[in-house]
């Protein structure tokens, strides 16, 4: 009797949870935006009427100006100009992520190791492996490049050339 219970407990639990867990995620299918295209399709299908101006009190009928070009068509416009140069995209926002630390593997402690000693530093044998000289020289390669002592970080690794 006491085991029937507990696994109707169970059968409970697990069914709450599974419900919790349903309602609590992003939803598998969600609307798609529109693409430009058809944003520009929904726009041009339902036409809003253009306002009626009022009619104008008696005056002298006004003239057409006889300086304006009669434009026949769109090719028209920009065939006698030259074309107008693309614009220039956004430059992308400058993400400051130098103050991130690195995950170093052997093959980027190589790599710091050679330019370290290339930079005039003694992080002992270019071996992968982070020893006492290497620490040593690392933290004096910061400090020397006003790069905050202590960990490797991104920052670190650019200032030294490494590639990770």
């Amino acid at each position: 009797m006491e085991s029937n219970r507990i696994s109707t407990l169970k059968a409970c639990v697990v069914l709450l949870l599974s419900a919790g867990l349903l309602f609590g995620c992003k939803p598998i299918s969600e609307e798609k935006p529109l693409s430009p295209k058809e944003e520009s399709k929904e726009v041009t299908a339902a036409p809003e009427p253009a306002p009626v101006a009022p009619p104008a009190a008696a005056s002298a009928p006004v003239e057409p100006a006889t300086d304006i070009e009669e434009i026949t068509s769109i090719e028209s416009l920009g065939s006698d100009s030259t074309p107008a140069p693309a614009p220039a995209p956004a430059p992308a926002p400058e993400i400051d992520d130098g103050d991130d630390v690195v995950t170093v593997t052997p093959a980027i402690m190589r790599k710091v190791q050679q330019a370290l000693v290339n930079a005039g530093f003694n992080p002992g044998p270019v071996d992968g492996v982070s020893g006492a000289k290497t620490v040593s020289a690392i933290e004096s390669f910061q400090k020397q490049n006003g790069i905050p002592a202590g960990k490797i970080t991104k920052k670190t690794l650019r200032a030294l050339g490494v590639d990770f």
